[in-house]
């Protein structure tokens, strides 16, 4: 389970004798542990392709964000390592293809390259070398970017998809923009672009958006609207992961409002114990069985005092058997007192 839980102060558990857990999602851009083991298969000695596609965005007068595109290796990438100047600076693993470099100086010029690593700790050639200078120090900014303006998109295929959205404003400018799936940051472009190309999604999968703008101070802005999109289907792709089913009724009782949803878990080898429960692309509550999780139909209900007539739109996801968490349902809108 991500993150440090406490039992919720004003919901229900869930039905089967689930416990309710209120989790605090950890969603650092580039945050994890290690770069793989070395103490993987000792037999493995051809190393991973060099990560291509390297960009570096200087978000900051001391950070810069850096991106690049996944390697390859006759076994698995475990995980790629971040240079500066040849020195080795972050560790970040397989899953993640992007990091935040803090502590720079205003106004220097910095190359970066980035290195994957397989479990028997085979490390490729570094990528080609990207030099960024950061940009000098700005007045005080005390004051966040606007909202962006309305965002939009599409799906391009079963594996990508493109964002576009109107620009925010700064007392002082915008340096970035951060594109966020499900509260978790995936892409940054610079401050001067309004448009972002995301790849690598998964086919036939529902995906929830939002952009923020950054200024030198690395402010945010306030989130933009959320935009939900679904990539095609593609034949032979690996089965969803996703809850399916989603339905939701709520009942007035007092002044409060009790949701209760209900859907069914995902096919997968083993049972599913936990899942995640999102309110417009925010993970709010992780719903746990301790006793037999239900197989068929599980079945879940929380209290708020929101006024009549407030809309969310509500995802889920499952934490697979192996431990990974599986793909988001389909969004399900709900509106109090409807």
């Amino acid at each position: 389970m991500e993150g440090n839980t406490v039992r919720s102060p004003h919901t229900h558990g869930a039905s089967a004798g689930a416990a309710l857990l209120l989790a605090a999602l950890l969603t650092a851009c580039g945050s994890g542990s290690g770069s793989g083991s070395d103490s993987g298969d000792r037999g493995d000695t051809s190393r991973p392709t060099a990560p291509r596609g390297v960009t570096v965005q200087a978000s900051s007068a001391t950070s810069a964000h850096v991106m690049w595109k996944a390697a390859t290796d006759d076994t698995a990438v475990t995980g790629y390592e971040v240079y500066r100047e040849g020195k080795k600076v972050k560790a970040v693993p397989a899953s993640k293809v992007m990091i935040d470099v803090e502590g720079l100086t205003a106004s220097t010029a910095y190359t970066f390259t980035v290195r994957a690593r397989d479990a028997a700790g085979n490390l490729s050639a570094p990528s080609a070398a990207v030099r960024v200078t950061t940009p000098a120090p700005t007045p005080a900014d005390h004051g966040p970017p606007t909202r962006p303006g309305k965002l939009r998109g599409k799906a391009d295929g079963n594996r990508a998809a493109t964002l576009s959205w109107g620009g925010s404003t700064d007392d002082i400018g915008v340096t970035a923009y951060d594109v966020y799936q499900e509260g978790t940051r995936i892409h940054t472009v610079p401050g001067t672009e309004t448009t972002a190309r995301l790849t690598g999604l998964r086919p036939g999968t529902s995906y929830t958006f939002t952009v923020r703008a950054r200024d030198a101070a690395d402010t945010s802005s306030p989130d933009s609207n959320t935009f939900r999109l679904t990539t095609a289907s593609a034949p032979g792709a690996p089965a969803s992961t996703a809850p399916t089913g989603l339905r939701a009724r709520t009942k007035v009782q007092g002044k409060e409002y009790t949701v209760y949803l209900e859907w069914a878990p995902p096919k997968a080898d083993g049972e599913i114990r936990t899942y995640q429960l999102y309110l417009d692309g925010k993970m709010t509550t992780t719903i746990a069985w301790g006793a037999e999780p239900p197989t068929e139909r599980a079945t879940y209900e929380y209290t708020t005092t929101e006024p009549r007539g407030t809309s969310h739109a509500i995802t889920l996801r499952a934490q697979l058997p192996d431990g990974k968490w599986g793909d988001f349902s389909e969004p399900l809108t709900v509106v109090l007192g409807k």
